[in-house]
């Protein structure tokens, strides 16, 4: 098993670099109840997805200042993406605490990510062209995937949806974007483009692939790509509830992204981001015993 205790530092310490910059951007932007509604859709995340963009920059002695304005950027638009996922869900609490549609109303939680999502392309814009694209296409994606994780909630659309295109359009393109945002902070950034998006990519499909495992066995209820994730893995097992055989199947498929990962110049260049990935899947996996036990005596030699 690995020791993630020196990771585990780090992430803290660049959650908390992230969260006072956010606090102090959103603080000079907005007053009144705007400034209370950015504030409660921003505050209390995990901040993956900047954490990713940091570390790529620091791996690659990239300009680290740009990339926690960027960093600001992408918590932004992922704020903005949960807006609207938990309104299409209807989840009424996140965090611990009620959705933002349940605490405001659901118009001013269907404008408010036009807001965040504006505010996020406009930061990136100030940073760089190469940066505004990449926030575009990344929003462009994420869009799509969560299209298809509505239409995935109908039984009869399961045959016509690949999981994997969901989750690599929903979750995988979140990733993906941070890490190349991070890459295109280092002045050599053309030498690690390719393999900051292939990084990124695998391990959000990895990170939402055992998001839904843990879900499915959970039994829990949380929208299209969960109830795909049911079918296909019926489809490869039947019902069996087998938590040896269930296992199997996540590491057959989940092995495949870490793979990818394994071969990104990311991977030799920074030890934060050889555990990050195994260290974020078991962290999901705590939220099922079985599961994280079993993981934990398998998986963790893998790295």
């Amino acid at each position: 098993m690995p020791e993630f205790g020196d990771l585990i530092l780090k992430l803290t310490e660049k959650k908390n670099q992230i969260d006072s910059a956010i606090e102090q951007y959103i603080k000079k932007r907005y007053s009144d109840e705007i400034y209370d509604l950015v504030k409660y859709a921003v505050i209390d995340g995990k901040r993956l997805r900047g954490i990713v963009l940091l570390l790529t920059s620091e791996a690659l002695d990239g300009d680290y200042e740009k990339a926690m304005k960027l960093a600001i950027s992408a918590e932004l638009g992922h704020a903005a993406s949960l807006v609207h996922d938990d309104i299409i869900d209807k989840s009424v609490e996140r965090r611990r605490k009620p959705t933002l549609w349940k605490k405001y109303g659901i118009e001013k939680a269907v404008i408010l990510p036009h807001i965040l999502i504006s505010e996020s392309l406009d930061i990136a814009r100030k940073e760089g062209e190469k940066f505004f694209r990449v926030g575009l296409e990344t929003w462009s994606k994420a869009s799509y995937g969560e299209y298809l994780d509505i239409i995935a909630e109908d039984p009869s659309n399961w045959s016509k949806i690949d999981y994997r295109k969901l989750v690599a359009l929903k979750s995988g393109s979140l990733f993906e974007g941070a890490a190349e945002i991070g890459a295109l902070t280092s002045k050599n950034y053309n030498d690690f483009i390719s393999d900051a998006r292939r990084y990124g990519m695998a391990l959000g499909i990895a990170y939402q692939f055992a998001d839904d495992l843990v879900g499915f066995l959970n039994k829990k209820e949380e929208g299209g790509s969960q109830d795909l994730f049911a079918y296909y893995i019926k489809n490869e097992i039947g019902e069996s509830k087998d938590i040896g055989l269930i296992m199997s199947f996540f590491m057959f498929n989940i092995v495949k992204e870490f793979e990818i990962i394994r071969k990104s110049t990311l991977f030799e260049k920074s030890e934060y981001l050889r555990l990050f990935p195994i260290f974020s899947v078991l962290e999901i996996m705590k939220e099922n015993a079985d599961m994280y036990e079993l993981l934990s005596n398998v998986i963790g030699n893998y790295f």
